[in-house]
């Protein structure tokens, strides 16, 4: 299949299976609040509904992690997990019988739930196998779900059902068709069953930690005034424009923080730029009128797309490709926990900010923004002590695996010319420059992460590509290239690589003395 087709089926599916996540899965539309949704002979059914859509959402996501790690591999079994559930939502809410009973109701939310899990999970996992795709992915998908919303506020205010069903169906027959057509979407096993909690996943999520604290703390404060009720007061065509619009700002913003920021983690950086601005912009809403409000709402819905919906996704591909992860077993627990915090959130941020006078919220604001600078600090310190630390945790240490051995013995045996001479089958094979660049660590007291960073030169990699596999920032890897320089007495790359290469004899000679 062509990458332009892959791609249109990624922004289709992904597009639409978003759009159905404020209707008909989380409690952040008047749609599912109001009873209106479920109609007005089952209205007492709201909250039901709201708490089978979450059973099904957390069920899916934990039955896909479980799936991931026994079977070493990402959108393994996909189909066999999610196609009934998805085939039942669309055919419950298509044919209109899914809210003729309680018992219909509880059935269809909880498949609505299971069916967003696994479709989320399948599609931003088939992204991170093409990942120099996603900086068009994500804004296409972005405008794609804004174009579905407006045309559900168009053709479906009146038959919210159907369009849920038809956006189910058709976001499931996306993925069936990417299954059968691209061989990628099986990717092959990477790490047992063992190795989940072992030393290749342990610093992935100490890393990925920063992250999420960042999202969560800007899925806080972002919709603040959607918790307080703003986005009730609205009616159900004004919240959907709302929500469209800030689809579509999502997208535009998300192009442009893709194209000019080099930061190695996305979410941390948006975190430290916005918050404080929107903290501020907050300390005025007491005192505002409806236009600021309702600006100030479409900029957290569309803050809350960029975050949740691309920069945590792109953050995760990132750390997984660079610790060598089964993707979905990584993001999907990432996505679990979450989901949990959003789920918690829901429920205790209204109540926190059901503030009865103006003095009161802006004392609430004012916890928001002794939370962002304590949080700021934190990161500033965490961050300061890994620079310390040569980059890296102290678990996680420079052991070449067996795959790095094999790709380094390859560039090594293509690096050095044949010398003309003939060897016998007694003389002993070179040693791969992994366990080379060991020699030179413990020669010099390299660090774990300048040994790494050594390697990768001899592999020739410059500094923006080093950048981006380490997951670090231009400057970090130059300083750390000072510091090898330093320590090793090279004056240049070129040196440091003959340094490396000799090694081997060096450390033979002095064995032999």
């Amino acid at each position: 299949m062509s990458l332009r087709g892959r791609t249109a089926l990624i922004v289709a599916g992904a597009g639409m299976n978003l759009s159905t996540y404020g209707i008909g899965v989380w409690g952040d539309s008047v749609l599912l609040s109001s009873g209106s949704f479920v109609g007005p002979a089952l209205a007492a059914l709201s909250d039901t509904y709201l708490l089978f859509s979450a059973l099904g959402l957390f069920g899916a996501l934990i039955a896909r992690v479980i799936i991931a790690v026994a079977s070493g591999a990402s959108n393994h079994r996909y189909l066999v997990c999610g196609l009934g559930p998805m085939a039942m939502a669309a055919a419950l809410f298509i044919s209109g019988v899914w809210n003729t009973s309680g018992l219909l109701v509880a059935l269809a939310a909880f498949c609505v739930g299971w069916s967003f899990a696994c479709q989320s999970l399948f599609w931003v996992t088939s992204i991170s196998f093409e990942p120099k795709q996603m900086r068009t992915i994500f804004p296409l998908e972005l405008a794609c779900a804004a174009a579905f919303n407006g045309l559900f506020v168009i053709g479906f205010m009146d038959n919210q059902g159907l369009f849920l069903g038809l956006c189910i169906a058709l976001s499931a027959a996306a993925s069936v068709a990417l299954v059968r057509l691209d061989q990628k979407c099986e990717q092959p096993k990477m790490v047992p069953v063992a190795g989940f909690f072992e030393s290749r996943y342990v610093p992935a999520f100490r890393t990925f930690a920063e992250v999420l604290f960042c999202v969560v703390a800007l899925q806080t404060i972002a919709p603040t005034l959607n918790y307080m009720g703003f986005l009730g007061d609205l009616s159900p065509i004004e919240q959907q424009l709302v929500v469209a619009g800030a689809k579509l700002a999502a997208a535009v913003a998300l192009v442009a923080i893709l194209r000019f920021s080099k930061a190695p983690l996305l979410s941390v950086q948006v975190f430290k730029v916005v918050t404080p601005v929107l903290i501020l912009l907050l300390f005025a809403v007491p005192f505002a009128p409806a236009p600021y409000l309702l600006g100030l709402l479409a900029a957290g819905s569309c803050l809350h797309f960029v975050v949740m919906n691309s920069l945590f996704c792109i953050d995760a591909i990132a750390i997984a490709q660079r610790h060598r992860l089964v993707f979905e077993a990584f993001y999907g627990a990432d996505y679990l926990l979450l989901m949990g915090f959003c789920s918690v959130l829901e429920k205790v941020m209204p109540q926190l900010l059901a503030a009865g006078s103006s003095a009161e919220l802006l004392l609430v604001f004012g916890v928001f923004f002794s939370v962002y600078v304590l949080s700021m600090v934190l990161v500033l310190v965490r961050r300061h002590r890994r620079d310390e630390d040569g980059g890296t945790l102290p678990s996680d240490r420079f052991v070449p695996d067996a795959d790095t051995r094999r790709d380094a013995s390859a560039t090594l045996s293509e690096a050095e010319p044949s010398s003309g001479i003939a060897t016998t089958e007694d003389a002993p094979a070179p040693l791969p420059i992994a366990e080379r660049v060991g020699i030179v660590q413990r020669k010099f007291g390299l660090s774990d992460r300048e040994a790494e960073i050594v390697l990768l030169i001899t592999r020739g990699r410059n500094v923006p590509a080093i950048a981006e596999e380490l997951v670090i920032s231009q400057n970090t890897v130059r300083t750390h290239i000072k510091r090898i320089y330093r320590a090793c007495g090279a004056h240049a790359r070129q040196e440091l690589i003959e340094l490396c290469e000799t090694a081997e004899t060096e450390e033979n000679s002095l064995s032999q003395d």
